[in-house]
């Protein structure tokens, strides 16, 4: 029986190999509920995506940056300790406040911010949903940040390989990324870079959160050889090109 060439691969020891930002885990460290767009989206048999209004309004739209963002906060500046005995609601609003209130670029406080009772932050969006999605922040600051014009214009080529090496150097320094993913008009959306397969001629795989996506990972795929990303399909995105920024390194961007 003739095995796979991945296998084959793995048996030399030469596969490309899986770098993951350090201590994340997409099943603990993110929301167990998801963003949802303010339309509703579908991509037919065609691969045509199509928008139409909602039979029903949903309840938690345009949150994609507040979500990123804030998993980033959590995991950089919060700390959970299950043996700890669980403390108010009042209380834990003073914490989620306090944890989104430090800028994502910044080192943070001395000591870790600590959400006594819970394990992780998908237990804790379990038992508070409704008060991290009041706490979490509006959606509307997002949608004006001084950054987003940029989703308009032309992205050098040069740029895109640039971004591509940036996320695996950060990667493998541990660090979580959030990237803004654009193909304008149709498509703009914001997910966090969690991990990186190097692959073949310098193409990488990047692994990604996707907050419309709860306990699912998503790729992001650069292929060198044009210097560019594709991001794979979804239900609001048919998939393919789209042009990467970076996001929550400065207060410009």
């Amino acid at each position: 029986m003739k095995l796979s060439l991945r296998i084959l691969l793995l048996l030399l020891g030469t596969a490309p190999l899986l770098r993951a930002a350090s201590n994340f885990d997409l099943h603990r460290d993110t929301f167990a509920f998801s963003n949802d767009t303010f339309f509703q989206y579908g991509v037919d048999e065609q691969g045509k995506l199509h928008i139409t209004r909602r039979d029903k309004p949903a309840t938690f739209t345009h949150r994609c940056f507040v979500l990123t963002r804030a998993v980033i906060q959590f995991q950089q500046f919060a700390r959970f300790d299950p043996r700890l005995p669980r403390v108010s609601r009042e209380e834990y609003h003073h914490r989620i406040k306090q944890i989104c209130r430090i800028p994502v670029w910044s080192s943070g406080p001395k000591e870790k911010i600590v959400i006594p009772g819970y394990g992780n932050l998908h237990d804790f969006s379990v038992a508070y949903e409704g008060l991290l999605k009041e706490d979490l922040g509006n959606w509307f600051p997002c949608y004006v940040r001084v950054g987003n014009w940029r989703m308009i214009m032309g992205h050098l080529r040069a740029g895109q390989a640039s971004a591509a090496q940036w996320l695996a150097e950060s990667i493998d320094h541990g660090k979580l990324r959030a990237i803004y993913l654009a193909r304008f008009p149709h498509m703009n959306h914001v997910v966090v870079v969690y991990a990186v397969r190097r692959e073949a001629e310098g193409n990488m795989s990047f692994t990604v959160y996707d907050p419309n996506y709860p306990n699912e990972s998503s790729w992001v795929f650069y292929r060198a050889s044009e210097r560019s990303f594709e991001f794979q399909p979804r239900w609001y995105f048919p998939g393919g090109r789209v042009n990467v920024m970076r996001v929550f390194i400065s207060p410009f961007h």
